[in-house]
């Protein structure tokens, strides 16, 4: 069994596509030509799934459907708001019960690959002119041209684009007399500073295990040039070795760090805030923080590279769904300027049409500035169903590794043993092929 044959349903030889390409837009107000057929004249409902907060929902509900609605009057859209893991539930349970309806997804561009490798995901290919924006992002646009290569069929679109960037107190750079670190020696330097000036360890990295901790630690290995997935290359225990170093100037609340870790920086816990997502600059505002002092950039280069890992959601259609034209429209006015740039001033988040990036108000055009900047060296993981398995392991690693500081000799064997848990995982849930793949390196990160 290799790539190809782990997508169930979708048939030999035929795989995965993330792609998007340019279409003619029309004129004015984010909207494009639509050729395939009209839409229904007949009032259809969308049901449309999404893992948002109840801000999030608020907006939606409250601002973006009813401008489509308004737009297209024999439509309604109703939201359905879950977690990412509910909707592969909620979607295989549709398809098996053959009642998909008219369903559009917004999914983790994580756990799409649940949905994907069970064939529950339309191939949209045929109608890729028809969804797709021409102010796509270059690299966002690269990369699903890379995509193109490896699948070779059209399954989801990127929809909200997220990238983490390193967040700073100004004011201590400042009165260090220190400019903000650009490859990982001068961060290792700058903490040391920081901490010999300060007596404050400085860096808060995201260290209590889960999804946060293998995240960033994915985007370390790749940036020293390392294939994550495989655990044990060069790169990899390049980025290990050095993490166990720079642990050395870790706030000592790191073990809980999380994507929700941020108040520190605006108390002096710590100085530097390891790669964490923009939201937490509107969360921080929101909560009466002062921001004043609060820096961000898309962080130092590694030894190879200096490329940033995209999170985020995707959209996607379930196989069988009903009223594909409306589907299709809701989709392309999803990625239209309009709802990009409400996506960035309502939801704070990043998006992936670059002209909703222009103009932006005064208050945060610099940190979606940033965003900007580190989405033009911009990577996806591959989206392997087998993700949460990969996690588990990466946090066992990290314990041994960086949290009990095993022996810098052992750190090689230490990253065999975790590539042999994972290969041991694959054979036994696939089979040997998948596994043999996995070793070889087939999973990868995904470039333009």
């Amino acid at each position: 069994m290799n790539r190809n044959k782990l997508i169930k349903g979708i048939g030999k030889g035929i795989a995965i596509l993330i792609v998007v390409i340019i279409i003619a837009a029309a004129a004015g107000g984010g909207y494009y030509y639509y050729t395939i057929s009209h839409p229904s004249k007949k009032v259809v409902t969308i049901t449309y799934y999404d893992d948002l907060a109840p801000s999030e929902a608020k907006a939606f509900d409250d601002v973006i459907i009813p401008e489509f609605e308004a737009a297209h009057p024999n439509i309604k859209v109703s939201l359905v708001v879950e977690s990412a893991d509910d909707i592969v539930t909620s979607i295989e349970s549709l398809e098996k019960a053959g009642d998909v309806g008219s369903t559009v997804i917004a999914e983790d561009n994580m756990v799409i690959g649940e949905l994907l490798y069970a064939g529950d995901i339309m191939n949209l290919t045929p109608y890729s002119v028809n969804i797709s924006i021409p102010s796509m992002i270059p690299s966002m646009t690269n990369l699903m041209h890379y995509e193109q290569q490896v699948y070779h069929g059209i399954y989801f679109i990127p929809f909200r684009g997220n990238i983490p960037l390193v967040w700073y107190n100004t004011s201590t750079f400042k009165a260090l007399n220190l400019s903000l670190p650009q490859n990982w020696n001068q961060l290792m330097s700058d903490a040391k500073i920081i901490y010999e000036k300060t007596g404050v360890k400085p860096i808060m990295f995201q260290g209590h295990g889960g999804a946060s901790t293998s995240t960033e630690l994915y985007q370390w290995m790749v940036q020293a040039g390392g294939n994550p997935f495989v655990f044990n290359d060069s790169g990899d225990i390049e980025a290990f070795t050095y993490l166990d170093e720079l642990s050395a100037y870790f706030a000592p609340n790191y073990i809980h760090g999380y994507w929700g870790s941020y108040k520190g920086l605006v108390s002096n816990e710590y100085y530097i805030l390891d790669y964490q997502w923009p939201y937490i600059y509107a969360t921080m505002e929101s909560e009466g923080l002062n921001v004043t002092d609060v820096g961000f950039y898309p962080g130092p280069s590694g030894p190879v590279n200096n490329d940033h890992l995209v999170g985020g959601d995707v959209l996607a259609i379930p196989k069988g769904a009903t009223h594909l034209s409306d589907l299709l429209l809701f989709v392309r006015f999803l990625l239209s300027t309009q709802v990009q740039r409400d996506i960035i001033t309502i939801l704070g988040e990043p998006a992936v049409n670059a002209n909703a990036y222009n103009n932006l108000p005064s208050n945060i055009s610099a940190l979606f500035k940033a965003e900007l900047e580190a989405f033009q060296n911009a990577f996806f993981r591959e989206p392997v169903p087998w993700i949460s398995e990969w996690n588990t392991i990466a946090d066992k690693v990290f314990v041994q590794i960086v949290e009990d500081h095993a022996p810098t000799s052992e750190i090689p064997s230490i990253l065999s043993s975790a590539n042999a848990e994972m290969y041991s995982y694959l054979a036994t849930t696939y089979n040997s092929t998948v596994a043999h793949e996995y070793e070889e390196g087939v999973f990868a990160p995904l470039y333009g």
